[in-house]
């Protein structure tokens, strides 16, 4: 269905008669947007430490070029499009539209990682039922099919294992930009027996196909809390990092109760759902448990940030970020002063013909001996983190606060990655068919890797969707006792 008609949209329909393909014109102008503003604005482009992103910059835009003639629909122009961003894999540079087609493709079958395992979640094929497990799928193993089929179109990094929990579901359907091959014969596990069956691919109905998949995978609330599943055992929810209103007061209210729970057993940090927003809130909340010195100490770093010098970047500070900071604020508060101060030195880079801008270089304090004696932790709790694959942003930046607490176990699923670029803006298509965002600054010297991922220790084998199932697990793996042996779980959020 179409989420919104553009004047452009329309504009190639009715020319569509007088030339081949306006389609391919609409995608070029988009492409050469996209390029030309990463080449002006993204730090990547100036990156020494990153030729890579220079390298594809270039190159995708030349392989996109070449790939034109092939463009007959507005399907095609996103694919094109979506194929160019994949390449950068980097979740902070992202593409969104405004149009979305009203079927997809698929075999009756909806597929979930679990573990290690692609599991099926939902069949309408009576040779398959749900519970079988994928094997392989024309001869390839369903990892392969992930890796040379569909990551090179949506995230193109073949070495991070997130990937193919994130694009499980689209193995047996064809979605959107997730083009791919319609397998034509697939083995399954069913029973402890395979069976190999011939595909049926058909049209399906999205929303319905999405109803389907929010039903195997529901999506988790967004509210934070804190909940005692057992005495002394407590499960922090922090589910996103980008509060509305009243999830500011939530945040706050969890922030404020973590000192109470010092003298626990186990506190269980669980992320599921969060991609990202302001690592603040993280901080804070693992700040009040373990003591706001502790944490400064464990996480110490040479870190520091750098700006794009650009007019693009001066423009959205000056005109975007400044004022609506200004109005969250108040105009004179102290914390304007440093985004000031990037302002004019961003200015002046531009005008000295420097690449970049250290954030904060002026306002930072001189450096003193470091203390004599060492912080010591303010809880002694058992801490646990707990991951889901989508897990981005300052989301990562909580799981580095909490791994650098000595003995802190991670569970759940591998997390997903992010570069070392940051600081979005978003920035309109030409053809006001969508949307798309890029960085603006680089961080130095951060201690987890470009494009790094957290591995947990102890991998959940099951559906991380289902808390009752997932929070008896962790029990078990933490203390040997599911949550079943113990006290039923109570909601603490108002203690």
């Amino acid at each position: 269905m179409f989420k919104h008609i553009t004047g452009a949209l329309l504009l190639a329909a009715c020319s569509a008669a007088q030339a081949a393909s306006p389609w391919a014109d609409l995608a070029k102008a988009d492409l050469d947007f996209v390029y030309q503003t990463v080449r002006a604005d993204h730090p990547g482009m100036v990156d020494p430490d990153n030729p890579y992103f220079r390298a594809w910059a270039e190159q995708g835009y030349a392989q996109a070029v070449a790939a034109l003639p092939n463009v007959r629909s507005l399907h095609d122009a996103q694919v094109l499009l979506r194929r160019y961003f994949a390449g950068f894999a980097d979740g902070h540079m992202w593409l969104t539209y405004r149009y979305e087609k009203d079927a997809v493709r698929w075999a009756g079958m909806l597929l979930q990682r679990q573990g290690k395992r692609y599991v099926v979640g939902h069949s309408e094929e009576a040779a398959v039922p749900a519970g079988a497990e994928l094997l392989a799928c024309d001869g390839r193993q369903v990892d392969t099919l992930i890796e040379e089929d569909l990551v090179p179109g949506a995230f193109n990094n073949r070495q991070l294992d997130w990937l193919k929990t994130d694009l499980a579901s689209r193995v047996l359907a064809v979605v959107e930009q997730d083009v791919h091959p319609e397998y034509a014969r697939c083995t399954f596990a069913i029973e402890g027996a395979t069976r190999e069956v011939a595909l049926n691919w058909r049209e399906f109905a999205q929303f319905k196909f999405e109803t389907l998949l929010q039903t195997m995978q529901p999506r988790l609330g967004k509210d934070s809390s804190i909940t005692e599943i057992r005495p002394g055992a407590y499960w922090v929810r922090l589910p996103q990092f980008q509060p509305n209103d009243a999830q500011v007061k939530q945040l706050n209210d969890v922030a404020a109760r973590m000192p109470s729970l010092r003298n626990a057993e186990l506190v269980v940090f669980d992320t599921r759902g969060n991609s990202g927003g302001n690592s603040a809130w993280g901080w804070r909340v693992l700040a009040g448990l373990v003591g706001d010195a502790y944490l400064q100490q464990q996480t110490r770093s040479a870190g520091y940030a750098e700006w794009r010098a650009s007019a693009g970047n001066l423009a959205y500070i000056r005109d975007g970020l400044l004022p609506r900071l200004t109005r969250q604020y108040g105009a004179g508060h102290k914390d304007l002063a440093q985004w000031e101060s990037l302002q004019r030195r961003m200015q002046q880079a531009i005008e000295q013909g420097r690449p970049f801008v250290r954030q904060g270089e002026d306002a930072a304090a001189p450096a003193g001996k470091a203390a004599s004696t060492k912080a010591a932790p303010l809880s002694t709790a058992r801490i646990a983190l707990v991951t889901q694959s989508g897990c981005a942003s300052s989301c990562l930046d909580f799981a580095d606060y909490a791994l650098a607490v000595p003995g802190t176990v991670h569970l759940g699923e591998t997390t997903g990655a992010d570069t070392v670029y940051m600081d979005v803006r978003p920035l309109p298509l030409p053809s006001g068919l969508g949307r798309f965002s890029m960085a603006q600054k680089v961080y130095r010297g951060r201690t987890r890797a470009h494009n790094a991922a957290y591995v947990p220790h102890i991998p959940y084998p099951g559906a991380i969707h289902d808390t009752p199932a997932l929070q008896s697990w962790t029990m078990q793996q933490l203390t040997g006792k599911s949550l079943a042996q113990g006290s039923p779980a109570h909601d603490n959020s108002k203690k």
